[in-house]
């Protein structure tokens, strides 16, 4: 065979493209967002350990390979989700923070945020509860780092701007304050799964994002609001 042929059998054919990282001529580089779509609307659908590495390629439309290719195992697709979707609340909750409204319409679109995050993507408690609080959750560093140092931050920044315009209670700890937000939000979506039997609670109702937000916004902002402002 001569150098010639060698090299011709060597080209890949037309629409072929050759192995290795993916090119991003073919659109690869919506790949990785296409795989967190899919993996989140089923993880949502079906929960977390019922949908395959396998079953997620196939619903994506790539390969198996592609899914370790973009992240490794099932364990790092984890991780990219939980990053993803706490990332899109960090950055929401900074911009509500850089209106720098008066009164408590900044901490209720807080509030708005977080409760529709966790409905919509029902999957994130359960493995928050798994990854982050169990004692072999491996992304707890990670966690902690990367959103819940900056959440501790931008929570009661919001509420000592009330308090020191008189508006929330002036013996009213802050640390605490953002302490029982987190678990009046996210509780009873971590606990969804025996909330709705013993206590009837729809979580698919059309209006349950809506009433959830309201009630929990009143329960928190009513019972942190000061005297004055309660008058």
């Amino acid at each position: 065979m001569t150098s010639d042929q060698r090299s011709h059998r060597q080209q890949p054919r037309r629409g072929q493209r050759r192995p290795g990282r993916p090119s991003e001529q073919d659109g690869s580089r919506d790949v990785r967002e296409t795989l967190l779509e899919v993996a989140g609307q089923l993880f949502s659908e079906r929960g977390v350990n019922e949908v395959s590495l396998r079953e997620l390629g196939r619903a994506a439309d790539v390969t198996p390979a592609m899914v370790h290719y973009y992240f490794g195992d099932k364990q790092g697709l984890y991780e990219a989700l939980l990053e993803r979707a706490l990332q899109r609340v960090l950055g929401r909750a900074r911009e509500i923070v850089a209106t720098n409204r008066e009164g408590t319409e900044e901490i209720a679109d807080l509030l708005q945020v977080i409760v529709e995050t966790l409905s919509s993507e029902r999957w994130v408690p359960s493995l928050i509860i798994r990854e982050v609080i169990a004692d072999t959750g491996r992304y707890r560093e990670r966690f902690i780092r990367d959103f819940a140092s900056q959440m501790v931050r931008i929570v009661p920044e919001l509420l000592g701007r009330e308090q020191a315009a008189g508006r929330v209670r002036q013996d009213l700890d802050l640390r605490l304050s953002f302490a029982s937000m987190i678990g009046m939000m996210a509780f009873p979506f971590a606990a969804r799964p025996v909330l709705e039997r013993v206590l009837g609670l729809d979580y698919d109702a059309e209006d349950f994002v809506e009433r959830f937000s309201e009630h929990t916004r009143r329960l928190f902002l009513e019972g942190v609001q000061s005297r004055e402002e309660k008058a």
